[in-house]
């Protein structure tokens, strides 16, 4: 069984390593993703052409984009009230933009990447998510008129594995994103080493939830820039430590003698 005191002393050891840097955070390496920020896509200022951003595919599981009314694709609002700051990251994002069917059933862009879900890994998504203010498109795309886009029709963002949803941000930001702004959607899954999805490819999920609000605000479009993912070694259990901490065990040793003489 193990005392009060041995619990102190192994807690009192833990922190002193963790001071003299033996044991120290780890680093995050960032997974990749193709076309994170959208850029890959040429698109001109103020234009929103319909296209799928390279490197994603579309998720429509209602059969509701009917390419007229509703779209996926890219929009670069520089020149225009949409985004007066920006976007995030370059001067794309991504659009899904659902006029055709207001408070229908949602629909995602979804990348499958190539690493996969490892064991005893920590990883961190994060998103930029866009609230687009009304307004309208530069030559040749003001033909379309001006866009209302007050309100907003909710989003999700997800990580998974093999089909598995392994975390999510579902809509927490909705009411804060002012008109015409970004804010950032941060998500994170501790896997251990006995995950059932241990080895499958990870996958991310951005999704238009495609909520109605009111006929004075809809809430039709969602935007999104800048996904980045990092995986990080998770911390080991305090059990394990000697195992992977160089001289733990002389450590251990020497701070038990040193006790025993004080006590002396």
């Amino acid at each position: 069984m193990v005392t009060r005191m041995n619990r102190t002393w192994t807690a009192r050891w833990l922190a002193t390593l963790c001071a003299t840097g033996a044991i120290s955070g780890a680093m995050a390496d960032p997974v990749s993703i193709v076309n994170q920020g959208f850029e890959a896509n040429a698109v001109a200022n103020g234009t929103f052409p319909v296209l799928t951003p390279t490197g994603w595919s579309i998720l429509d599981p209602g059969n509701i984009l009917d390419g007229a009314l509703d779209a996926v694709g890219i929009v670069n609002p520089t020149g225009t009230t949409f985004y007066p700051g920006g976007v995030p990251e370059g001067s794309n994002a991504a659009l899904i933009y659902l006029g055709g069917d207001i408070g229908g059933t949602p629909v995602s862009l979804s990348q499958t990447l190539s690493a996969t879900l490892r064991a005893n890994t920590v990883y961190t998504l994060n998103v930029h998510v866009g609230n687009i203010a009304s307004g309208t498109g530069l030559p040749p795309f003001d033909t379309f008129g001006f866009f209302n886009l007050t309100g907003f029709p909710g989003y999700r963002v997800q990580l998974l594995a093999g089909g598995m949803v392994l975390a999510e941000d579902d809509n927490t930001l909705a009411g804060s994103i002012p008109d015409g702004t970004f804010a950032l959607s941060s998500i994170r899954a501790v896997i251990g080493n006995e995950h059932q999805m241990l080895g499958q490819a990870l996958e991310i999920r951005l999704t238009n939830l495609n909520r109605a609000q009111t006929p004075e605000n809809p809430g039709i479009e969602v935007n999104f820039d800048n996904v980045r993912l990092d995986a990080s070694a998770a911390a080991p259990e305090p059990a394990s430590l000697l195992l992977v901490v160089p001289g733990g065990m002389a450590a251990i040793v020497r701070l038990a003698a040193r006790r025993r003489s004080r006590r002396a």
